[in-house]
């Protein structure tokens, strides 16, 4: 075989390898990208599970109530997003440990948040869904 063919079989096998998909990556989000904000939060994925994350929540700044809530929830809502395209979420706060979250991502409301991980089997699907849609337009303002 000439040099040439053992060039084309090498790049046809490097073609065929497949790459490691950029939605393995862990999920960051942080306050500052906004600019002009007083407020200095992290959102960092520390931790993915099937169908939950494990989030680690930074506070250096937290700015307003209001603000700084909204920048957690719209955080939780772009995780869900690249996550799978998901809409309903469950999260325990605090769990496993200070500073973070437990998130759990839902196919549908009416899904039981047991069906994700024994660590939600104490929440009821009534009490703890948060359909994240409902601060789309929100969320789609503070980009």
């Amino acid at each position: 075989m000439t040099g040439k063919g053992i060039l084309f079989i090498a790049l046809i096998g490097a073609l065929t390898i497949p790459a490691p998909a950029v939605h393995g990556q862990l999920f960051e989000s942080d306050s500052k990208r906004f600019g002009g904000s007083k407020m200095d939060i992290v959102v960092r994925e520390i931790e993915r599970r099937d169908r939950s994350s494990v989030i680690e929540i930074k506070i250096k700044t937290l700015g307003s109530s209001v603000g700084s809530s909204f920048f957690l929830l719209c955080s939780l809502r772009q995780l869900a997003i690249e996550r799978g395209g998901y809409r309903y979420i469950v999260k325990i706060e605090e769990h496993p440990k200070r500073g973070q979250m437990l998130v759990g991502f839902l196919r549908n409301s009416d899904e039981g948040p047991a069906s994700l991980d024994k660590e939600f089997s104490a929440l009821t699907s009534k009490d703890a869904v948060i359909d994240l849609d409902q601060f789309a337009e929100i969320c789609g303002k503070m980009k």
